[in-house]
């Protein structure tokens, strides 16, 4: 049997082969947080080298834990922070997560991994849980093979408001049709003022349960009941931490008892809606209108029901009798929320906070990807950080716990977080020798353009909506077949690339349809009328036409030079097609080739109903393109008279 090393990261699921010669307990520092400081010593007392991105690794100096000098009391891991060994600094071990290489066996053949290959667990799950098991004998983990694909739940969990985030990171956010306008480069904000929908990419993440197969944060798969021998009133106050709240944490303790719900679980819960401070809107205690009765106060420490906004919450918290509501004072609200998630959640089959977000256990009375309590992605493996500080803080980490954890079918092999940054690949604007190509939209991408059959170049330019986006394939194009395809590829921040295609077909202009020939104009057509401007002559108009095809002939009902007018009807024949329109002047609904007084007495008679416009008359009035002849259309063209607009 062949083995590879791989390198596990215990809160991420990326790979990196290693040389066999490797030993297997050679271990990394991986950076928790976002700008931790490293420092020239063991102490705050140090300078600054520099700051350390989260998730960032890098090789121990020493495996042992640095005695604290200042400032960080669980002690400081010494690091390589440049590749070599001659670059040292000194981290707090606070905000560090230890990643260890392991074989990765294709085959179990340890007790602990056939242990797990028979509870149900796939290989990709057993270097993390033997990792724990090694450390903690006393955990037990749990398969809940629910038969789901992995890429159907992700897609089921990444639309409307079910999974949001709170990220600067645009690459984060959701580029579908209902959360962002490429044209406008904008989020759509789906609650509050600043959470958005998290993309797809971040949803499998959050998602895949070997991302988070470390001491820390598999607590997002802890079985959610009640057990005293280690959910103690102090181990409620330490994951409190301090905070305002801890008053009530003997009100915690006795409501975990009452309703059988993990007391240190509905301590992380309200820690993680409110903060834990009686300044949170939630636990504030403002007063709440509900079917006509005011209550002068009134409290969610859970923030149950608040789908839109704390706000709602207060509303949900004051409505009906079931679960101890209102929820007039704190303690009355602890009790009554501790019963609203036994009931509602942990008795319904929704016993470990991943579920409570990700409904895909096979337990679950309620459909699958329903009934689902947060919308935050964030929120399991936030409260499963706080579990775990509140745990170490008290040293209790050697207690049996049981976790039970998601399988799906068809799982890649990782799935990471994207790249941060912003994700717009569409272009604003698309040139060919200085004119935007005919038709163009951001969001159309495939051209056909034609040009002379003796031209061999053209020039192509273009301009993207996000700055920070890339452009490749501009400039000088050469044209040596008859139809050239050339390609431009738009590079957004995060690395995605969008290509433009343009098909530029070389032709004599006999063989092209007439409709073909003025998309490759800057004439505008609608159905059978040809939109002008004010001022357009016969030749210009025919001038554009034969300049893409020579062999066109271009005639006007009436008329062999001078301004077009609103009335006129133009034909054009190329070959043996033919085509007809009528021509509509913008302005000029009394088709005199003119914008003046006339026309402003014509539109204000029609808004009064003393004379009736229609075909292209209609549409010459409608000069803001609305659909209809209205007020402003008459002060655009009063203003146009006056020199103040101009009507194109």
């Amino acid at each position: 049997m062949k083995k590879n090393i791989f390198l596990i990261l215990l809160t991420m699921s990326f790979f990196f082969i290693l040389p066999l010669n490797v030993h297997a307990d050679i271990k990394k520092a991986r950076i928790d947080y976002s700008d931790v400081r490293l420092r020239k010593g063991p102490g705050t007392n140090y300078d600054e080298i520099k700051k350390l991105s989260v998730n960032s690794s890098y090789e121990l100096a020493d495996v042992n834990i640095i005695p604290n000098e200042k400032g960080c009391s669980d002690g400081w891991y010494k690091i390589y922070y440049n590749g070599n060994t001659t670059d040292i600094g000194y981290v707090c071990s606070t905000y560090v997560v230890i990643e260890t290489f392991i074989e990765a066996h294709d085959v179990a053949t340890t007790d602990c991994e056939k242990e797990l290959q028979a509870k149900g667990f796939p290989q990709s799950y057993w270097t993390g849980l033997c990792n724990l098991k090694n450390k903690y004998p006393s955990w037990n983990f749990l398969a809940d093979v629910n038969g789901l694909e992995f890429s159907t739940a992700v897609s089921k969990e990444a639309v409307g408001k079910k999974s949001l985030i709170q990220t600067s990171n645009e690459g984060y956010l959701s580029t579908s049709s209902d959360a962002y306008n490429f044209l406008t480069d904008t989020f759509t904000v789906k609650e509050g003022s600043n959470w958005y929908s998290a993309s797809s990419e971040v949803v499998a993440y959050y998602m895949d349960p070997r991302n988070f197969l470390d001491e820390k944060y598999v607590f997002m798969f802890e079985k959610l009941s009640f057990d005293e021998s280690y959910q103690t009133i102090d181990a409620v106050r330490s994951v409190l931490n301090g905070r305002d709240i801890n008053s009530e944490a003997q009100t915690i303790y006795n409501a975990a008892r009452e309703f059988n719900v993990n007391a240190i679980y509905l301590a992380s819960r309200i820690r993680q809606e409110t903060g834990g401070n009686y300044s949170n809107y939630s636990l504030a205690g403002h007063g709440v209108t509900v079917n006509g009765t005011t209550y002068a106060h009134i409290y969610n420490p859970y923030n149950i029901g608040a789908y839109t906004g704390a706000g709602d919450g207060l509303v949900w918290a004051a409505t009906g009798t079931k679960y101890l509501r209102p929820w007039t004072n704190i303690p009355i609200a602890i009790r009554g929320g501790a019963s609203f998630l036994a009931s509602s959640y942990i008795a319904e089959g929704q016993d470990t906070g991943y579920f409570q977000k990700f409904n895909t256990g096979t337990y679950s009375s309620s459909s699958t990807y329903s009934h689902q309590y947060m919308s935050n992605i964030k929120a399991a493996y936030s409260e499963a950080g706080i579990t775990y500080n509140g745990y170490k803080d008290m040293d209790i980490l050697n207690n049996s716990y049981t976790f039970v954890i998601p399988v799906y079918n068809n799982m890649a092999s990782s799935y990471n977080l994207p790249n941060p940054g912003n994700p717009n690949n569409h272009l604003k604007a698309l040139n060919i020798n200085n004119t935007l190509i005919k038709n163009f939209a951001h969001d159309t991408f495939e051209y056909t353009y034609y040009v002379p059959s003796g031209l061999n170049q053209i020039v192509i330019s273009a301009s993207t909506i996000n700055s920070k986006a890339t452009v490749i394939g501009e400039g000088k194009i050469n044209l040596p077949d008859q139809e050239n395809n050339i390609t431009i590829n738009v590079t957004a921040q995060n690395g995605k690339v969008q290509p433009y295609v343009i098909k530029v077909i070389k032709t004599d202009g006999m063989d092209m349809e007439v409709k073909d020939i003025l998309e490759n104009t800057e004439i505008a057509t609608s159905d059978n009328y040809m939109i002008l401007p004010i001022g357009s002559s016969v030749s210009s108009i025919t001038s554009q036409i034969q300049k893409v095809s020579a062999s066109a002939s271009v005639s006007i009902q009436g008329k062999t030079s001078g301004n077009l007018a609103t009335g006129d009807v133009i034909t054009i024949t190329n070959g043996k097609d033919t085509l007809s329109y009528n021509i509509t002047v913008k302005g000029d609904p009394t088709g005199d080739g003119n914008i003046n007084i006339q026309d402003l007495l014509r539109i204000q008679k029609y808004i009064l109903g003393y004379t009736d416009l229609s075909g292209s008359f209609l549409k010459a009035g409608d000069t803001n393109n609305d659909g209809i002849v209205d007020i402003v259309d008459l002060l655009r063209v009063q203003k146009h008279i006056l020199g103040y607009v101009t009507i194109k």
